[in-house]
């Protein structure tokens, strides 16, 4: 299956003489929530939907729970997730306080199978009406 994408136009203001330029952006083919994921998973295992379910929830809050503790969470062939800051420099080291975190994320590293979908995508141009 052949991930869609479409023409985007953009301007480009930091040339001397501002310039169009057109790139490809993926197009969403659809959603997959977690009820589909679940529902998905429950077909390819013993586990009920349900089970499935409450499997991918509790992980969810494990997740976040370790993230909060400040762990790297690595799952596997999934990838990993961390939390990361973006911050304003100080001259000196005694300077440096929570004060200076502007905003916090979380970082997903995608593991080895994710990757090697990504070399291996073929994409598709929609054109749009």
């Amino acid at each position: 299956m052949a991930v869609p994408f479409t023409v985007t136009k953009k301007n480009i203001p930091s040339q001397p003489n501002p310039i169009i330029a057109y790139y490809p952006r993926v197009a969403s083919s659809g959603v997959v929530d977690l009820e589909d994921l679940s529902e998905r998973v429950s077909v390819s295992c013993s586990a009920t939907q349900s089970d499935c379910y409450a499997v991918i929830i509790g992980l969810v809050k494990e997740i976040s729970s370790a993230l909060e503790q400040g762990n790297i969470v690595r799952l596997g062939h999934l990838g990993s997730f961390q939390i990361s800051v973006q911050s304003t420099a100080s001259a000196t080291p005694e300077e440096v306080d929570k004060s200076k975190i502007k905003r916090s994320s979380i970082v997903f590293r995608p593991g080895k199978k994710l990757k090697l979908m990504l070399k291996q995508l073929v994409f598709k141009k929609i054109i749009k009406p």
